[in-house]
């Protein structure tokens, strides 16, 4: 009699927190859309504070957004999943991290940035690899394969893994951190991209509710 009731207690804490990751998913998507607005050739000088503040947002987003994934399939996950959940992580955190130290960099040099296509005499597939972004679709790729093979996660990693296919494509037509330039391709799958980390929310958002209504019904079983 006790057990059930414990181990219900232990799922409150977790649904909640889903909960929240589904709205930091949201907001996430819709602040990298926004990013991609004013981080831009000929924005405004003061939209680079916009830029600073959402490279250092967007990223931590991200992780809360992972760390609910996690906690939501954290019990069926193969060790390839925990692979891929890893370097999602290192992914995001390293462009938190970045956002951190290259703030001061933006902030001394408002409206005097270079948009030049090689950065630091780093073109290609050298500047896509040092790109966080990257990292995180890895990550992001790798889960949802992982899920994929999982029956019961099946729906998880089909939504996981179209994300990722959607980063991939806006990465790699980006004109700085790309393979190509085509510059409608990387507006249009930069916005299915920030559009599926909202659908990613809702999912959460959902699933923690799931979570709840699992949780008492258990209880009125006892």
């Amino acid at each position: 009699m006790r057990r059930p009731t414990s181990e219900c207690r232990n799922l409150a804490p977790i649904s909640t927190f889903i909960g929240w990751s589904g709205l930091a998913a949201a907001f996430s998507g819709v602040l990298f859309a926004l990013l991609g607005y004013v981080d831009r050739e000929g924005a405004p000088w003061f939209l680079d504070l916009g830029v600073i503040l959402l490279g250092i947002v967007v990223p931590l987003l991200f992780i809360v957004t992972l760390a609910g994934v996690y906690a939501k399939c954290r019990t069926q996950t193969s060790w390839l999943g925990v692979i891929g959940f890893v370097v999602g992580f290192a992914g995001a955190g390293w462009g938190f991290v970045a956002g951190v130290i290259i703030a001061p960099t933006i902030y001394g040099q408002l409206g005097e940035r270079s948009w030049d296509h090689c950065i630091a005499q780093e073109c290609g597939l050298s500047l896509l690899l040092s790109a966080p972004l990257t990292w995180l679709l890895v990550g992001l790729t790798v889960v949802g394969l992982s899920a994929i093979r999982k029956g019961t996660l099946r729906d998880w990693g089909h939504l996981l893994l179209t994300l990722a296919l959607c980063g991939w494509v806006y990465q790699l037509t980006d004109d700085r951190t790309g393979i190509v330039d085509i510059r409608s391709v990387h507006v249009v799958f930069g916005v299915l991209f920030s559009l599926g980390w909202i659908v990613l929310g809702y999912a959460l958002w959902s699933s923690r509710n799931m979570v709840r209504r699992t949780t008492t019904g258990s209880l009125k079983a006892l």
